[in-house]
């Protein structure tokens, strides 16, 4: 009976973390290609949105990828340097380093 009630209770908790988002995260907090920011990650239940953000400068890219709750995609340029924020909600959407479409700015 234990092993039964075990067995259920690990079963539960498998299909709770089933909802949660997974996205791609990046090795460290900034890298410099894309090859390096697929590291698929389960989202805490807060995160509601898989973020990437590229700073550009100097014909240097910066990439970021990461869970968040709340997400505003956008695009901000000052003087040389410009930072792009994309947000999508489905799980591991956040493939290519660049922004497109309806879920990020062109």
């Amino acid at each position: 009976m234990r092993n039964f009630l075990f067995s259920l209770l690990i079963a539960a908790l498998c299909l709770h973390t089933a909802d949660f988002l997974k996205c791609y995260t990046c090795k460290h907090t900034i890298e410099l290609n894309n090859s390096d920011c697929l590291i698929e990650t389960t989202c805490s239940s807060e995160d509601k949105y898989c973020r990437t953000t590229l700073a550009s400068a100097h014909e240097e890219t910066a990439i970021s990828k990461q869970c968040e709750p709340t997400c505003t995609p956008g695009e901000v340029e000052v003087d040389e340097l410009k930072i792009s924020d994309s947000c999508c909600q489905t799980d591991l959407c956040n493939y290519n380093a660049g922004i497109s479409g309806s879920e990020g700015m062109a």
